[in-house]
């Protein structure tokens, strides 16, 4: 079956150019939609990487028959406007990664929602929850293993139970509290969403991301980076994909990729529900399984072609 990778990110995650070819010639894909990462002023200049869209176009211009140029401007530039169109008349068909600290009720956001209704294309956004990301100033022992355990590891576990045994002793209290710094979030909340969906209904909105993900159960756990265990009850991301024929949200990712694979029976009725509105896409981690996790779902074939491929061709024709 051929495919359509509708998330995949040149020069990241080990993937160059031509890493990127072989990917999609061994693995039987047709089409990559190709995303750009741009934030004139990200949260944490340490965790940013500008994913430029002339790297993108370079590989457009080998394989235009192959590759579907993504590209998601700063919402804050001054010439978001000019510089989309432009980059529209060279082969742009999409925006995304539209990977930002702004909300979805910013006037910023407004501007580019304005512009890509009257350009007719859809937006790949990632969702992320805010947070507090904790820095260190010196690599040491200590430090390494604090940075390691407060920021995440083992799926946020480790921060959990650190910060309990913070609160509870006071050791590394004052060490802790110096070193932590606000993170905004991308793309949230919810509330915000909804509005532009309602909003916006000419537009394609094409979810991803953690916060997306997470929420496909009602009131997830706040520390998981990764949701876990059987989805007793939906929550606010599926009631979006069900109230909106705007709404549509790819697999990509390691939170796309946990999401579909914690709770089977779940994921079988989730994507024979909504065949029409998921698009199979990796995010560069094509060393998980996501197709097989996708067929092992025995959802209908003809469902199946729509996920893996079709939904992507009609959106991006």
């Amino acid at each position: 079956m051929k495919k359509i990778d509708t998330h995949l990110h040149v020069n990241f995650l080990g993937l160059d150019a031509e890493g990127i070819l072989d990917y999609m010639n061994s693995k039987n894909i047709e089409k990559c939609w190709l995303l750009t990462w741009e934030e004139k002023h990200p949260a944490f200049k340490s965790l940013y990487k500008n994913l430029t869209i002339e790297e993108i176009l370079d590989i457009y211009e080998k394989y235009p028959d192959r590759i579907v140029p993504f590209y998601a401007p700063d919402p804050g530039r001054s010439d978001w406007k000019r510089i989309m169109k432009y980059y529209h008349l060279k082969g742009v068909e999409g925006c995304g990664e539209l990977k930002v600290t702004y909300k979805w009720l910013d006037d910023e956001i407004k501007k580019v929602l304005d512009g890509l209704k009257e350009l007719n294309m859809p937006v790949i956004f990632h969702m992320e929850e805010s947070n507090y990301h904790f820095f260190i100033k010196q690599n040491n022992f200590l430090n390494n293993m604090l940075y390691k355990l407060l920021n995440g590891a083992f799926n946020g576990i480790t921060r959990k139970y650190a910060e309990q045994f913070i609160d509870k002793t006071g050791l590394f209290k004052e060490r802790f509290q110096k070193r932590l710094h606000y993170f905004p979030g991308y793309m949230m909340d919810f509330t915000g969403l909804e509005y532009r969906l309602e909003q916006y209904p000419d537009i394609n909105f094409i979810a991803h991301g953690p916060a997306f993900w997470n929420n496909i159960e009602k009131n997830p756990d706040p520390y998981l980076n990764i949701g876990k265990g059987k989805i007793k009850s939906k929550g606010i991301s599926v009631q979006l994909l069900e109230k909106y024929d705007n709404l549509y949200a790819d697999t990509s990712g390691k939170s796309g990729f946990h999401a579909l694979k914690r709770d089977r029976d779940f994921t079988k009725k989730f994507l024979d529900k909504f065949c029409e509105k998921i698009l199979f896409g990796t995010d560069n981690q094509y060393q998980l399984p996501f197709e097989d996790l996708i067929r092992n779902a025995k959802i209908p074939k003809k469902k199946l072609r729509r996920i893996m491929r079709e939904n992507a061709a009609t959106l991006c024709e």
